[in-house]
């Protein structure tokens, strides 16, 4: 066994990544022993390696797929919905490969608001055992991994010379219009870190690596090792003394649930949490903005000093969410869907034909007939060549040979006419929850059956937002909105989970009856496991999981060195 291993080390080391190997050279029945060990190598579990690597432990990183892509264990991923209209099929938009699904993030950046963290009266279940202003060190520290520029998000600050108003005449207050959202590059953990971490005396990264049980000491309250498997490879165990899980928040899910022979309704399940509170974001477009002033509108891209893109948006000041019971919410003006040939714009039909032809993923389908739909965007594009040969070339640089990539491509409406694009917050409802299936996958573990559920709170709060800011425009003269359809309460039915967010499921509470993890994102009851997830968020906020998710591995890395240090 010792022998094979060092062969495995040498041919790695020989390609010069000396510490990352390949769980298919590991011999059937091997243990592997560290100080720690990591499951899962995307944002959260390689920030947790980088941040720790320094303390001299021993850390075993499992990550089960490639190097740079998926592959066959792609298929591992894949379960049942209830609801494939509103949710994404659960093998889409997470990705099993060295860097997890940053290889497939847009890269916004938002770290979460005040209130987020606080108990609300109108949102059941809210209420986090700690504060923004305590996560505020670690957000900054995030935005270096995260590569976002300077932890600012106000528009006075970080844009300084920047026009001050983004609506003309528009004047802050219930609404606010002052805040940003930042971009990263986007920075694919895998890529950006590879070379660190096979750089690394202190950290191995074993790839096709699936965890697929950990086992508790007989009293529960200890993980004594991971069992490991490779697809067309053998199976193996890590013996560690701490173990933390960053497999994001489906499959960290998962691995509680079947791992049951000693908790038997799954690890951290003794409030029956486990599994219940799933939330993402909903978001669509429900409405256009129309502004009666001809003055510029702030709308689209900025860059601040260190050339980092910024894009300011609205969103529905603290008072106002407390004033009315609304949940978090914030809305950019937008263009119309790229697939949507209605659009009668050329610029934006050939953008959308050449996402298919260099296989882009599709966010935006609109159903069967492709290639009528083809030709009615090759129709756009005839009417409208010389727009979109002024224009196509700069954003084709911009978006696909600069590494700090133009997010998206947003162009100005005559009309002084915007869509609207809303992301709004759930509440954590028990009954929108994961549960193992009675399917397996190809290691015989059972899949995940997601039941996911859109209360009338959600969909209620998104209309009245909407209404508030209407309400907004009209009273200070400057503009209305103008709804899509006849009944707005109807169109917000057909908003979908966004891409990827996955939350809620592992929750964090103070007390043990409430949720799955304590305040230092330790599973309540077991000494030596943590998580390092969205999953552990008690409510979703508006804003995208990454960069809180970034945060909080970091501050997990400082609480392990404390207990390290303490010994």
């Amino acid at each position: 066994d010792h022998t094979s291993m060092r062969i495995c080390v040498r041919s790695i080391r020989r390609r010069g990544m000396a510490m990352l190997l390949d769980a298919r050279s590991i011999p059937n029945g091997h243990t592997l022993t560290a100080d720690l060990c990591i499951v899962g190598a995307g944002a959260a579990g390689i920030t947790l390696a980088m941040e720790l690597e320094a303390t001299g432990m021993s850390i075993i990183m499992l990550e089960a797929g490639g190097k740079s892509r998926a592959g066959t264990s792609q298929e591992l991923y894949q379960g049942r919905v209830n609801d494939p209209i509103r949710h994404l099929p659960l093998d889409q938009a997470r990705y099993r490969q060295l860097g997890g699904t940053t290889s497939l993030w847009g890269g916004r950046c938002i770290p979460f608001d005040d209130l987020d963290f606080e108990a609300r009266d109108w949102v059941a279940y809210s209420g986090w055992p700690i504060t923004r202003s305590h996560l505020d060190q670690y957000y900054r520290r995030a935005h270096a991994y995260c590569e976002c520029g300077p932890y600012d998000y106000h528009v006075g600050s970080a844009l300084r010379g920047a026009p001050s108003e983004m609506l003309p005449l528009f004047k802050d207050g219930l609404v606010s219009t002052a805040k940003l959202e930042r971009w990263s590059p986007p920075t694919q953990f895998g890529k950006t870190y590879r070379a660190t971490l096979a750089r690394s005396e202190n950290v191995r990264v074993v790839l096709q690596a699936a965890a697929l049980e950990l086992t508790c000491s007989p009293a529960g309250n200890c993980v004594e090792q991971v069992q490991v498997a490779a697809l067309q490879g053998g199976r193996f165990n890590v013996r560690s003394k701490l173990v933390l899980l960053a497999g994001g928040g489906l499959e960290t899910t998962r691995l509680l649930f079947v791992s049951n022979r000693v908790h038997r309704e799954g690890i951290g399940n003794q409030s029956g949490w486990l599994g219940r509170g799933y939330m993402s974001h909903i978001h669509g477009a429900i409405a256009r903005i129309r502004m009666t002033s001809g003055r510029e509108v702030m709308f689209g891209y900025e860059t601040d000093p260190q050339g980092v893109f910024c894009r300011r948006h609205i969103a529905i000041s603290e008072e106002t969410q407390r004033r009315h019971g609304l949940l978090n919410h914030y809305m950019v003006l937008d263009r119309p869907l790229l697939g949507d040939p209605a659009h009668e714009d050329g610029v934006l039909s050939a953008a959308y034909l050449l996402k298919r032809l260099f296989g882009g993923r599709q966010q935006e389908e609109l159903g069967t007939g492709k290639y009528a739909l083809y030709w009615r965007h090759l129709k756009n594009i005839l009417r409208g060549s010389p727009q979109a040969l002024s224009i196509l070339p700069k954003f084709g640089r911009g978006r696909l040979l600069q590494r700090r990539r133009v997010p998206s491509l947003l162009l100005g409406a005559r009309s002084n006419e915007y869509y609207l694009y809303f992301q709004s917050e759930q509440i954590p409802n028990p009954d929108s929850r994961v549960t193992l299936d009675d399917a397996r996958d190809a290691f015989g573990m059972p899949r995940l059956h997601l039941e996911f559920r859109v209360s009338s709170q959600d969909y209620d709060s998104v209309v009245r937002a909407h209404g508030l800011f209407d309400d907004e425009l009209r009273r200070q003269g400057c503009g209305s909105l103008a709804y899509l359809g006849d009944d707005p309460r109807e169109q917000v039915h057909e908003a979908k989970a966004v891409l990827g967010h996955h939350v809620g499921t592992t929750r964090m509470s103070e007390l043990p009856s409430q949720g799955v993890v304590n305040a230092d994102c330790r599973v309540h009851g077991v000494a030596n496991l943590f998580v390092a997830s969205s999953s552990v968020f008690p409510t979703s906020s508006h804003a995208n999981p990454t960069l809180t998710i970034v945060a909080l591995a970091i501050r997990l890395a400082d609480h392990l060195k404390t207990v390290v240090s303490k010994g």
